[in-house]
Formats: structure tokens, C-alpha cells, sequence
């Protein structure tokens, strides 16, 4: 289904698998604590009657193709920063990519750059969810090397899943220094 206008993230502690199988389009990665279900669908209301029909839901996020998010003033940047960074403590991986490519997309030069390795920090953990270790301690080794020229101590970093707190933390701050300066 390569012509989708909405993407559906559903968050579950249940084993609720088997409910989403029979959508072509569905990709499963799981958490420590939760499977992630990532779907596609024409429209917000096909997307909302389909998993109406499914298991349980405990976290859902809905995408429309276009959208991004607002970041025309301090408070919509800082409180875009802390739900990214919040869903990478809770191993959201995949919607804290969504996130921080708007940042990515939104600013130039070192900022986009410092947001664009964010990212790809982001997808490497998508992979290891995704059993593709090989790739993710690989995207993780390209995203040290791009922080390396923000962040003092990312040579130092460790490839380890869920992302350690210290190289969390520091994302985290120096994106809050960097994007409200």
C-alpha cells in the first residue's frame, strides 16, 4: 500500500499480535515492555474502523502524510524536544523519529545536522526492535561519529539497547541548548 495518507501507531502491553496481521502494510517492533504495531491506511476513518476491531490499545499515534509538527515559537520547540525525547525513554523509537525529523526538516546547517544523527540514533534502535542487529550497531556507529562534533564525550558512547540513559541525557541537553539558543 505505497499510496497511504495515514500512518497508525498502536502501543501495546498485550499480546494482542494476531488482531493486525491481515493489514499487508503492518510492521511490528517490540519494546521491552510493549509491541509497537506501525500501520498504513488511506484515510484517518479507515485507519480509526480498523483498529477499532483490534486488541488492546494502550498508546495510539496517528500520522497524516504532510503534517508536521509547529515550531514557529520557543514553547512548540521545547515541548516537541521533550515528547521526543520522552518517547525514547519509553523505547518509542520509531515515533520519536517522526518527531525529531521535523526538526531535522525544520532547521539548517549544524542544527539540521545535529537533528539528522538524532534520527538516526532513533532508527538504529528501530532496527535492533526489528531483529536487524547488524544494521542498528552500524546506524549507531554513524550517528556517534556525526555527534561527536556536539557532544564531547560520543566517541566514548557504547552501542546498547534501550539506549543508555547517560547518551540519552546528553542528546537531550545539548539538543535543548542548541535549539533554544
Amino acid at each position: 500500500m505505497s499510496d497511504w495518507n495515514t500512518r497508525i501507531l498502536l502501543f501495546s502491553k498485550a499480546e494482542s499480535e494476531g488482531k493486525y496481521f491481515d493489514n499487508k502494510s503492518l510492521i511490528v517492533r517490540r519494546g521491552k515492555s510493549h509491541t509497537e504495531f506501525d500501520l498504513r491506511f488511506n484515510s484517518v476513518d479507515e485507519g480509526l474502523e480498523y483498529v477499532s476491531k483490534g486488541g488492546e490499545i494502550d498508546e495510539l499515534c496517528i500520522f497524516r502524510r504532510g503534517d508536521r509538527l509547529p515550531l514557529n515559537d520557543l514553547a512548540e520547540i521545547r515541548n516537541g524536544l521533550i515528547y521526543g525525547f520522552n518517547s525514547m525513554d519509553e523505547e518509542k523509537y520509531w515515533l520519536a523519529h517522526e518527531i525529531f525529523e521535523n526538526f531535522w526538516k525544520h532547521y539548517e546547517g549544524d542544527l539540521s545536522t545535529f537533528f539528522q544523527n538524532v534520527v538516526l540514533i532513533c532508527v538504529s534502535m528501530v532496527h535492533f526492535q526489528m531483529n536487524h542487529e547488524s544494521n542498528s550497531s552500524r546506524l549507531f556507529g554513524e550517528a556517534r561519529r556525526g555527534l561527536q562534533h556536539y557532544i564531547d564525550d560520543a566517541d566514548s558512547w557504547e552501542f546498547s539497547y534501550p539506549l543508555d540513559s547517560k547518551i540519552l541525557n546528553g542528546l537531550r541537553e545539548c539538543a535543548l541548548a542548541l535549539s533554544t539558543a
